[in-house]
């Protein structure tokens, strides 16, 4: 957890370099992998320096028409660092509203709660993030992309933003934003955290994995949209039954 609050004008107490440098060899001489929560260029480039595999969170202070976002993301691929997205997370925190596409989408709101069909005024001051840190965090995925940098595709859902579960299908709406094709926003949500975590028994449709299996009416890999077409469910090898 490196994040001192800056990005929302807060003081937090957080991890001295030095620390994150011996958390990271410690996790590695276990045979571990070590994953950091930056979402700041400066925060980052602390984890990198300490030799992390994974980083949770595109940063959201680097905005575009610099070279910051650029210059990370070049880092990053050379150190062959994989970045957690949770582009729908920054676009909820900071009250963009072109995430009420996904309420809205009948395909959506049929699957799920009354509560939820409806997005009610949320208290942005609770995780204060600035307006610009989605547009910075969208920025930061296309300059990770275009760099070679391996994209996994998440949501940070938690008890502010953005929705469990349907929050996916947004968020791999906002990684074909930041340059994906919708094949590699589909491969960031399942066979490319499989293989950075080295989850061998999931991730992919073949012989003697997981049957962790997504039906939809539609294509896509033509249109990214049509995962919310969702037709059957099996969870290893079951099909679920929706409840009545």
């Amino acid at each position: 957890m490196i994040d001192d609050g800056s990005t929302g004008g807060l003081s937090l107490p957080t991890l001295s370099p030095g620390t994150v440098a011996a958390l990271v060899e410690a996790a590695h001489a276990a045979g571990l992998r070590a994953i950091g929560h930056a979402v700041t260029v400066r925060d980052a480039l602390v984890a990198l320096d300490a030799g992390i595999d994974g980083l949770a969170h595109v940063v959201s202070d680097a905005a575009p028409g610099g070279d910051a976002a650029g210059d990370l993301a070049a880092r990053i691929a050379a150190q062959g660092v994989y970045v957690v997205s949770t582009l729908s997370y920054f676009e909820a925190v900071t009250g963009d509203e072109s995430g009420l596409e996904l309420v809205r989408d009948p395909r959506v709101a049929a699957r799920l709660p009354e509560r939820l069909r409806t997005v009610p005024g949320r208290d942005l001051s609770a995780v204060p993030v600035p307006t610009a840190g989605s547009v910075n965090a969208l920025h930061s995925a296309r300059e990770l992309h275009r760099a070679g940098v391996p994209l996994l595709a998440g949501t940070d859902a938690n008890m502010f933003a953005p929705m469990h579960g349907a929050g996916m299908h947004r968020e791999l709406v906002l990684l074909t934003q930041a340059g994906l094709t919708p094949e590699e926003a589909l491969a960031a949500a399942t066979s490319v955290p499989a293989r950075h975590f080295g989850l061998t028994d999931r991730g992919r449709v073949a012989a003697g994995l997981l049957a962790d299996l997504l039906l939809v009416d539609g294509d896509p890999t033509r249109d990214i949209k049509d995962t919310r077409a969702i037709s059957a469910v099996w969870r290893r090898g079951v099909r679920v039954t929706p409840a009545a």
